[in-house]
Formats: structure tokens, C-alpha cells, sequence
């Protein structure tokens, strides 16, 4: 078997708990955790989207040469939408986040963008998760200031925040489950963040799910 490229920040922090792994995007992801529970939907649940591909650019040019490459940029700042297979978050003035979803076309695209001199890559090495299920909210009014209950899906809003004291970009989103929170944070906190996320969790009756759970949930 051959070793994945790709290692999730996560891994550390779920190795003693995964039951199963697969292999996505050339990176070993937990298919399913040993003590996991659907009921967890039903509550609140974590996911580790870690795997998808992102990358990122800033500067004045940024959502010109974007535009350019056939992608579409939200038009505020602290939003995000869907293009081209990929969403696109827009983390300030003339900062951009693009992560794949379901092609890795946009992905690929903004790392073959010409040099500018007003455009400059961002690297994005982060570790990716999504918080789902009926007391999704509550658990950041225990871990953030921020009321994430306030944030509107439908019109792509995010927050760039703190979450148990690591900075985080969350963002609010429709999905089969119901409104879920996509949060970004920096891979280096990644065993922080997942054991006390998840430990609130489970206290909150619920705790995390593995991609077989979590792909069918969020659609």
C-alpha cells in the first residue's frame, strides 16, 4: 500500500479513536470513529474536512485575476459562494480562500495563475472542519464571543473569530443536515483544537463522525 502525501493535521489527535481510514485527495482520512454515534446528528457533530485541497492570493489584483481564470469572487468582504466546483471565501478587503468541493479545477487554476504585481499567493495549510446538528451553535456560544446562530447561509456569511483562543474563520452554510459551520484554523493547533471541541461535544451529547457519516449528512 502506498503512503499518502498528504498528512492531516489531525491525524495525532485521531489515532487512538479511528476504527477505519480510507484514502482521499492522497490523504488518510478517518472513515469512522471506534465510539461514534449517528445520534451525534442529533445533537452536535464534528467532521474533518481537512483533506479537501485549498490554496489562496490577496492583493488589489486578486479578484480581477480571479475573474479572469473563470471564478467568481463574493462581492463583499466576510462572504463566501460557490464556483466552479470550489468554494470561495472572501477573508477581508482583497483576501480569497478556495477550496475544492466537488472538482479540484478552480483549486488547480489559482496555482497556475500568471505572476502579478499585484497579486500574491497565500499557502493555505489548515486544518478543516465542519460543526453540524441542532446544537451547533450552542457549542461555539461556549467556545467563541462571536453568536454564530446570526450568521445567514443563505447570503454566504462568514466570521473570522477566535475559538477556544486559536483564530478561526468560520462560516455558516445550508446543507441536507440543516445550517452547518465550516471553520479554518491553523494546522498547528489542529490535536488542540479537536480533542476540546470534541470533548464539548460529547458533554453536549454528542462528539465526531467519520467521512461515511459525515458525506451522508451534509450531501
Amino acid at each position: 500500500m502506498s503512503t499518502p502525501a498528504r498528512v492531516s493535521p489531525l491525524t495525532d489527535a485521531q489515532m487512538t479513536d479511528a476504527a477505519r481510514w480510507i484514502e482521499l485527495e492522497q490523504m488518510r482520512v478517518v472513515a469512522a470513529f471506534r465510539q461514534e454515534h449517528i445520534a451525534s446528528l442529533q445533537t452536535v457533530a464534528i467532521g474533518d474536512l481537512s483533506f479537501r485541497r485549498r490554496t489562496g492570493v490577496k492583493g488589489p489584483g486578486a479578484a480581477a485575476a480571479l475573474n479572469a481564470a473563470g471564478i467568481t469572487t463574493p462581492q463583499q468582504p466576510n462572504q463566501w459562494c460557490m464556483s466552479e466546483g470550489a468554494l470561495i471565501a472572501r477573508l477581508g478587503l482583497t483576501e480569497y480562500l478556495i477550496e475544492q468541493h466537488s472538482a479540484p479545477d478552480a483549486v488547480s487554476r489559482v496555482l497556475s495563475l500568471p505572476a502579478a504585481a499585484d497579486v500574491y499567493p497565500v499557502p493555505h495549510y489548515d486544518a478543516a472542519l465542519i460543526i453540524l446538528g441542532p446544537l451547533a451553535a450552542d457549542l461555539f456560544r461556549q467556545t467563541c464571543s462571536v453568536d454564530m446562530a446570526t450568521l445567514d447561509a443563505r447570503q454566504g456569511a462568514l466570521v473570522l473569530t477566535s475559538v477556544v483562543g486559536v483564530g478561526a474563520t468560520v462560516a455558516a452554510m445550508n446543507t441536507a443536515a440543516g445550517t452547518a459551520y465550516r471553520m479554518w484554523f491553523d494546522g498547528t493547533y489542529g490535536s488542540y483544537m479537536w480533542e476540546t471541541l470534541c470533548e464539548i461535544a460529547h458533554d453536549m451529547g454528542g462528539g465526531a463522525i467519520g467521512y461515511d457519516s459525515m458525506s451522508k449528512a451534509i450531501g
